[in-house]
C-alpha cells in the first residue's frame, strides 16, 4: 500500500520563456491543491500557468498572458490530478520577477 504525502510541491521565480516548475515523480500520483503567484516587480507582469500532461501538449491554466499588477497575487485553487513525469510549467515578461509556491499531495 503507498503513502499520501501533503507537501510543497515546488517555489522559486518564474524564468522568461516557459519552463518547469514543478514534475510528478515517477509511480507517483499528484493533486496540485494550489499555486500562488506574487508579482515582486514595481510594473505589470505577464503570467502563463501550464499543465503539461505526459507526451502530450501543454494547456494552459489561467487565461493566456494574464496581467498581474506590481505587489500583487494570484492563486489558482482549480484542483489539478496529475500523473508520472506530467508537469507545471509557468513563464513571465521578466524573469526572477514573479514567486511561486506550489502545495499539494502526492501519493506513491
Amino acid at each position: 500500500m503507498g503513502s499520501f504525502t501533503i507537501k510543497n510541491l515546488g517555489n522559486g521565480q518564474l524564468p522568461n520563456s516557459i519552463g518547469d516548475l514543478y514534475t510528478v515523480p515517477a509511480s507517483t500520483t499528484t493533486v496540485v491543491r494550489s499555486i500562488v503567484l506574487i508579482n515582486t516587480n514595481t510594473t505589470t507582469e505577464t503570467v502563463n500557468l501550464y499543465f503539461l500532461k505526459s507526451g502530450g501538449t501543454a494547456r494552459r491554466i489561467i487565461p493566456k498572458s494574464l496581467s498581474l499588477a506590481a505587489n500583487n497575487s494570484l492563486v489558482f485553487d482549480s484542483p489539478l490530478t496529475m500523473g508520472a513525469a506530467d508537469k507545471i510549467q509557468g513563464d513571465t515578461t521578466t524573469a526572477s520577477k514573479v514567486d511561486y509556491v506550489i502545495s499539494g499531495a502526492e501519493y506513491a
